[in-house]
């Protein structure tokens, strides 16, 4: 396998989203292969066409495989993109909504992680064997302000996550989310 190699993907309920690509989060199985490779993930011996819709609001994404076999998709098309080897070692960044960060973080993260196992699977006609060696979680919204340099310095900020199904409101305080004031709005 080549060197861990650092991918972000954001789950959202309407799309799932990583640095280079952004695609619906719907996922439909077959067991037979569907009439193109197009978008199809085969895993486990069935098929998957992935992008097809979006994903129901789900209070616990690690309930269904769903959010897994999406993942394993947006991480194939970013090997694709970088031209990088199909058997690749993966440290995985992801988020969760910081109004339950503490209380799924652990159980998302070992969702994630598979116990480090390599999977095998194909997306689109071509073999991939990865190993997802680390899972790194944060606040959704918080990584994505800390980029701005502009706002930190400002004393207090506001972020807006507007996604498909939630809203998803924090304050950061001198850089750092002020958790009482956290708020995530179903069917926002």
């Amino acid at each position: 396998m080549s060197e861990s190699m650092i991918v972000g993907v954001d789950h959202g309920y309407a799309a799932m989203k990583t640095a280079h690509f952004s695609f619906p989060s719907g996922l439909v199985a077959y067991e037979h292969e569907p009439y193109t490779l197009k978008d199809v993930l085969e895993y486990g011996g069935k098929f998957y066409v992935v992008g097809s819709g979006r994903q129901a609001l789900q209070k616990n994404k690690t309930q269904t495989e769903d959010y897994y076999l999406l993942t394993l998709a947006a991480i194939a098309k970013e090997l694709s993109f970088r031209h990088a080897e199909p058997a690749a070692e993966i440290h995985l960044a992801a988020g969760l909504p910081l109004t339950s960060f503490g209380r799924e973080k652990n159980a998302f993260r070992e969702y994630l992680l598979r116990d480090g196992k390599t999977v095998n699977f194909r997306y689109e006609g071509q073999e991939y064997s990865i190993a997802i060696r680390k899972v790194s979680l944060f606040p959704q919204g918080y990584a994505a302000v800390l980029t701005q340099s502009i706002l930190l310095d400002e004393p207090s900020v506001i972020v807006a996550d507007i996604g498909g199904w939630t809203v998803d409101l924090m304050r950061l305080d001198n850089r750092i989310p002020n958790a009482s004031t956290c708020r995530s709005l179903e069917l926002g």
